[in-house]
């Protein structure tokens, strides 16, 4: 029959802490071995209750029970003068999470204790693969993100509670990235992003080195390939699942994702300079009822009348070429203005003259009424 393993253990706990320093001396030696004793018979029952005939559903409480109680036990041990005691509950801890984890719900809390004496674990791996990045890699900005990040990570104890699969998370990480420091070429740079956005490491600070490094890339190649190198990286990059096994911050989305839409950021902003950066704003042109030679005799009555001021005849051949097409020419050249400019003939003097005189007969009535 599933019971609770631990409780003989539980009320030696509430004795120790309830009684005076004296009686706390005599006990201490006994109690010690009931913690031995009582873990022990944990594991022995623990491996019994995988292979008893009761459900499913009863091991997974059983198993979640055991879980809570123990979590519950090493939290009243904290500041306690039996660090043996504390050690064998921690181990009796380490036990239940490596071979009976999957009866376990992973998004509970674990107390601040267990994860000191986990992570204590992992700190000869963490200083060696630190050592290692400062010999190895040339990205300054990638050593300063990861000595950054993960110092918070495995050199201090989290300010907020942490659940079981945020711890199982940091340890993955730690064995991922301490797998790479004996060998240079795992050390890379690019190993290691990739090695990082694989299992999910969405940490804000890995994502600004991540958009850095694309704006320094750019800053490095023409404009004009801006478009290509952006679309390069858009279609290297997976589109991952926000919900899965492994996330440093499960409020996050993949970091694969975040890493995308600001690839696709950048690409929007190329799009909405690209007019401006790539080519000129083209104006209507403006139809007139006159050949070429003709307004280039307009332009030398006009300029030779003062009506353009200090104007000078290149900007005002430039200015007529852009603007204005002929019944002939839908595109004029300031040459060719130029040309017939010094080169007026009687036929377009003739046609200018009606033209002029036009305009006069119309003006007559106004100054000249009668």
């Amino acid at each position: 029959m599933l019971k609770n393993e631990l409780e003989i253990l539980a009320n030696y706990l509430n004795s120790e802490r309830g009684g005076k320093g004296i009686v706390r001396k005599k006990i201490k030696p006994d109690f010690n071995k009931i913690v031995s004793e009582s873990c022990t018979r944990a594991r022995e029952s623990w491996s019994s209750a995988v292979f008893s005939n009761d459900s499913d559903e009863v091991i997974y409480r059983y198993f979640d029970f055991h879980f809570k109680f123990l979590c519950g036990l090493i939290s009243e041990k904290s500041g306690s003068e039996d660090s043996i005691a504390m050690l064998e509950l921690c181990d009796l801890m380490d036990h239940l999470l490596l071979y009976y984890r999957g009866y376990i719900h992973s998004q509970q809390p674990i107390p601040v204790e267990y994860v000191t004496h986990r992570l204590r674990s992992c700190q000869i791996n963490y200083q060696q693969f630190m050592k290692q990045l400062k010999k190895l890699n040339a990205d300054v900005d990638l050593q300063r993100c990861l000595e950054e990040s993960l110092s918070k990570i495995y050199c201090y104890i989290p300010a907020e509670p942490i659940d079981l699969s945020s711890l199982f998370y940091r340890e993955a990480l730690l064995n991922e990235l301490a797998g790479k420091r004996n060998c240079a070429e795992l050390m890379s740079a690019e190993s290691l992003i990739s090695t990082l956005m694989s299992i999910n490491f969405n940490h804000f600070l890995f994502l600004a080195y991540l958009r850095k490094r694309v704006i320094m890339s750019l800053e490095a190649i023409p404009v004009t390939d801006y478009d290509k190198y952006i679309a390069e990286l858009i279609a290297a990059t997976p589109v991952m699942p926000d919900k899965g096994a492994l996330s440093f911050d499960t409020n996050w989305p993949h970091v694969a994702n975040m890493y995308k839409d600001c690839l696709n950021d950048f690409q929007v902003m190329f799009a909405l300079t690209r007019v401006t950066r790539n080519q000129e704003v083209v104006h209507a042109k403006i139809p007139l009822n006159l050949s070429v030679k003709h307004l280039a005799c307009m332009i030398r009555v006009l300029y030779e009348g003062g009506c353009y001021g200090n104007i000078s005849l290149t900007a005002i051949f430039d200015h007529a070429a852009a603007v204005f097409t002929t019944k002939r020419q839908q595109f004029i050249s300031a040459d060719s203005l130029s040309n017939a400019y010094y080169e007026i003939s009687q036929a377009s003097a003739i046609k200018m003259s009606r033209v002029f005189a036009s305009a006069i007969e119309f003006l007559k009535p106004y100054c000249f009424p009668a």
